[in-house]
């Protein structure tokens, strides 16, 4: 059953990588500080307010203050996002200078021009791009040992994003092992897939996959899969914050237990919001709270929280604080109704 999951997030991404072709990308690409530094060769996109740019020369991208930028000038087409929620392709060129009264980015999509105020852009991504290459994704693991109980924790933790002008696909996997020589071993594991499509500036739907096993509730394995409507309520080069609602449908397979039945269904309303901000440079914060009422038994209620704080130790190396919750108001046998956990871990960014 995982792996069938997983298998179907994967060919979802694939099939949005082959909405356009492919080709290769540009090294003439022109950016001009406001101090009058100049740099040609590749821009390789915006987030978060840097511009990150690669010339030959450069072992590494560079990562410029989208503010400091006075000029840029590229032949290539991008994927542009406001603050609006708009969404765009087309050619860029930003245009500054000591003498002009704003700085805009003038847009070329569609046949025609467009003029954007530059810092009401949040996100810059080339079009060129090979599908592999378009992922952003991170993966961190941690490891701790208690001497008292001969207590070992080990968890390990992935996710991987791919986005297109209107598509976002977010995946992600998490396992944990614990250990004591004066107690039971347990296991947790989970995948959790979102799929979102823009509908307007502000409006949204999607999917959503999640599983999980936990041995702390005594469950095997859950499915949960259901679909949404949602609504981008804060978009900044910095924060972004959506919310949804919709309905879901969920399997549940608890550990056999005498006279009781540990397989059912579950029809469940859907609540849910994603929060993720960057602040300071070095510190990110993304939280994801789904809430589940259920429509075949009501009074139970479901809720799955998930929180990660990653501070930047050197370039793509993070430190990681991830805060988990599973709690389930009625579980259909005698088992705990709440799995909370905090783990850390050293981290690796692509």
């Amino acid at each position: 059953m995982r792996r069938c999951a997983v298998q179907i997030a994967l060919i979802i991404v694939a099939v949005l990588s082959c909405g356009n072709p492919l080709f290769a990308k540009r090294k003439d690409d022109l950016v001009v500080m406001i101090n009058g530094d100049r740099f040609t060769g590749e821009i390789r996109k915006l987030e978060q307010g840097i511009l990150y740019f690669k010339s030959g020369y450069m072992l590494q991208p560079v990562q410029l203050d989208w503010a400091q930028v006075d000029r840029l000038e590229s032949q290539d087409q991008f994927f542009i996002a406001l603050k609006n929620g708009k969404r765009y392709i087309g050619v860029i060129e930003r245009t500054g200078g000591k003498e002009a009264t704003g700085q805009a980015l003038r847009l070329e999509t569609q046949g025609k021009a467009i003029q954007i105020e530059a810092l009401d852009v949040v996100a810059i991504q080339q079009r060129e791009e090979t599908f592999w290459s378009q992922l952003n994704g991170s993966i961190d693991y941690g490891l701790s040992y208690t001497s008292g109980n001969s207590a070992l924790s080990s968890s390990l933790g992935g996710a991987v994003e791919y986005q297109r002008a209107k598509d976002l696909v977010r995946l992600t996997t998490s396992s944990q092992f614990d250990a004591q020589s004066r107690g039971p071993d347990t296991n947790r594991y989970t995948f959790d897939g979102q799929y979102f499509r823009q509908l307007s500036q502000r409006w949204l739907y999607g999917g959503l996959l999640d599983l999980l096993k936990s041995d702390q509730q005594e469950l095997d394995l859950r499915t949960t899969f259901g679909g949404f409507f949602g609504r981008t309520i804060a978009r900044t080069e910095r924060t972004t914050f959506v919310i949804f609602g919709g309905g879901v449908f969920s399997r549940e397979h608890y550990f056999p237990q005498a006279q009781r039945t540990t397989i059912g269904d579950n029809g469940e309303a859907l609540v849910g919001a994603n929060f993720y901000t960057f602040r300071f440079r070095v510190l990110d914060i993304r939280s994801s709270v789904l809430l589940y009422p259920s429509l075949s038994e009501p009074g139970r209620v479901r809720l799955n929280s998930d929180s990660n704080l990653h501070i930047e130790l050197v370039k793509d190396f993070y430190w990681d604080f991830h805060l988990y919750e599973n709690f389930d108001s009625r579980p259909p046998i005698n088992a705990p109704r709440n799995d909370l956990g905090v783990t850390t871990g050293i981290g690796w960014k692509f």
